[in-house]
């Protein structure tokens, strides 16, 4: 009788490396066992951390105006790899202006990588006929 239940026990186990294997070849997180206590004890606290209160709309304004001139100044300037630079703070501008749209509860458009010509026009002009400056 001792030797089934030791043998029941095996199965289960091996079931269980199977299962916990396939897992980690097709979502790529490795079972809980096998994860660094680190990253254990990091995510056990960020679940406990209580979620950071939202940034205020003029916080928000006062980063907006400074990639704006940003972007001004790289398009003025002839530092080297301009064209990168240039992307970098157009995106980083959008990225302000989704965030700073999305405060004051303005539809934001879903663009992947940035916003187009139009759309960042649309999201200014409804943040000045909306009151907001920058």
């Amino acid at each position: 009788m001792p030797y089934v239940v030791g043998n029941v026990a095996g199965l289960a186990l091996v079931v269980a490396a199977i299962v916990g294997g396939v897992r980690w070849l097709t979502t790529g997180r490795p079972p809980r066992l096998l994860r660094p206590p680190v990253d254990r004890a990091t995510a056990w606290l960020d679940a406990r951390r209580p979620p950071s209160p939202p940034m205020p709309p003029v916080l928000l304004a006062l980063e907006l105006s400074r990639l704006a001139s940003h972007v001004r100044y790289v398009e003025e300037s002839d530092l080297p790899r301009k064209a990168e630079r240039l992307m970098a703070a157009r995106l980083a501008y959008d990225h302000a202006l989704r965030d700073y749209c999305r405060a004051v509860d303005i539809p934001v458009p879903t663009a992947i990588r940035g916003l187009s010509r139009e759309q960042r026009f649309d999201m200014e002009e409804a943040l000045i006929g909306a009151g907001h400056e920058w």
